[in-house]
Parts: C-alpha cells; structure tokens; sequence
C-alpha cells in the first residue's frame, strides 16, 4: 500500500489534467490510476468518511474516500507519488487533513487569470447556453458576488475558486514554504517544457525528462462539435461509470475523453461588457496584488490592461 508524496491541489480549469497526464509519462512519477480521487475532501470519523463539500451527488460518485481504496489507485513504487484533485485548494479543510496523514507532502498549486477561470469554469459546467452564455454568467457573478466560503457545490462557485490568496493562506500556514509550489497557467501552457522541468526539480526526478505535450487535455469551449455534442450526453453518467469499473479501466477511459475533448476545443478568449468586467476586476482586486507580491505572478487587470 502506498500514499503519494505529492499532490497538485488545483486549482479547477488552471490545467491540473493536463498536468496530471504529463507527469504520468515521467518513469520516476507514478500518478493516482485515475485523476481527481478528491480523497482529502474526507473527514474521517467513526461512521466513515465525512465530506467537506456539499451534497453534490455526481461529484461524491466520482470520489474515493475510503484510505485502502484510495492507496490502490498508486500501483507503482517511484520516486515521486501523486495525484492531482483541484478542489483541494479551495476545500477549507484540507490542508490540516493532508498535514495529519503526508505531513511532508509536496504541493503543487497551478493559478490562472482570475476572470478567465470563473469563465472557463462557467463554460465547463453550462456548455450548452450558446449566444446566452455572457448574460448567464453575468447573472452568476451578481449572484455569487457578495458570499463567502461555503463548501463546494458544481455551478455556484465561480467566482470563489478564482479567488486564490485566501486558500494559498490556508496551505501555508499549514506548512513550510519550502513544500508548496505555485505555478502560473500561463507558464504551463506557453512554457510547458520549462515548467514542467521546474516541476520536476521541485519533485526530486529528473528534469531533463522530455515530456510528449502535444495534447492539451480537457479545455472548455462551448464547442458544438458531434464530439463535444456527444461528450455533454454522456458526462452525468461518467462519475458513476467511474466509481463501477476497475481504477485502470476508468483511469484509460478518463484519458481517452480527455483526448477527444482537446480534438474539438474552439476558443475560450471571452471579452465582457466593461461594467462586468469592472465588477470583476474588483473583485479580485486583492488576489492579483497578493499573487504578485508573494508569488511572483502578474495577472493585469482586464479591464485596464
């Protein structure tokens, strides 16, 4: 039985899938069978694993919280052990349930433009809206605006996964500096090789690797393509085939729909009309200050440039 010694904690639509099957290909990493086990989204108590996020019955099916399952889904003995669950980072819980079980834990956490996220995420979860897409985003951000932490819910939390300094407090206040990562997406996608050479430095394998990343895997796009078309009908079920079928059966699945999803992605670039992008700018005005301050990332305003 093994437990990973690293752990990408997010954050969503930052990349993590693509990073996730990147570093697989590395012969001293061995990932998690399949991506997102959301194992550290548990408490354990006598009754069993208790979850910190809602009650979101499609993404509790994916999930594995049991410990001797979860130590299944790392099948072979490396250097570097891990696996990547993007709502790690926003989970409130987490970091002190990663502290009490791999206390010496690595940890990767990949950010992205805050506006761009929310809207990648938006797109993820509601591909189908079409021409309506900006005026229901709009309608989210002034419905989600004004809260605070609540546990995870699929489709209300936008805004707040974006809104990384908070949840970046949290994991280092829980551990050395030394053992967390930040990356930007940006680098990640326009720098990929250097990136992940530094990723690799930062987990102890060999960074001179030379990584096949000639598939961006799973971008939103609200493509309307027959693949993507046919990706949105099966998608409700894909959480509980998950769960069903063997962790290496399921984790090849993952890794073909990831695939094909890439094959048909269009565009994400979004411009908003300025009083929404204001709003917006706003709101993570704090987060891309302390991003630049601590971290070393810059993420200019949209709506100033």
């Amino acid at each position: 039985m093994t437990l990973p010694n690293f752990l990408v904690l997010g954050a969503a639509r930052c990349g993590t899938t693509s990073l996730h099957y990147y570093l697989a290909e590395h012969p001293d990493v061995c990932m998690s069978s399949i991506k997102e086990p959301n194992f550290f989204l548990f408490e354990p108590t006598p009754a069993g694993p208790r979850p910190c996020i809602a009650d979101d019955r499609r993404l509790l099916a994916k999930s594995v919280p049991e410990r001797a399952r979860y130590e299944r889904l790392f099948n072979e003995p490396s250097v570097a052990v891990g696996e990547a669950s993007p709502l790690y980072l926003y989970t409130r819980e987490s970091p002190e349930l990663i502290r009490l079980l791999v206390p010496d834990a690595r940890l990767i956490a990949v950010v992205r433009e805050p506006v761009d996220r929310a809207w990648s995420h938006f797109v993820y979860v509601n591909d189908d809206l079409g021409s309506d897409a900006v005026p229901a985003f709009a309608r989210a951000v002034d419905e989600e605006i004004s809260k605070g932490y609540e546990p995870y819910r699929t489709g209300t939390h936008f805004l707040r996964l974006s809104a990384y300094a908070q949840q970046l407090q949290r994991y280092r206040a829980t551990f050395p500096a030394a053992q967390l990562l930040v990356v930007s997406y940006d680098d990640l996608i326009e720098r990929t090789s250097a990136t992940l050479a530094r990723l690799c430095a930062f987990l102890g394998v060999d960074e001179t690797f030379t990584f096949d990343t000639s598939v961006q895997y799973n971008p939103s796009s609200g493509e309307t393509s027959l693949v993507a078309r046919v990706d949105r009908v099966v998608r409700p079920a894909y959480p509980y085939l998950k769960r069903l079928l063997p962790a290496r059966v399921s984790g090849r699945l993952a890794r073909g729909r990831a695939k094909l999803r890439a094959a048909a992605r269009g565009s994400n670039v979004m411009e908003f009309p300025i009083e929404l992008q204001r709003k917006l700018d706003d709101y993570f005005a704090d987060d891309r200050e302390w991003l630049q301050r601590e971290c070393g990332i810059t993420f200019p305003s949209r709506s100033t440039g």
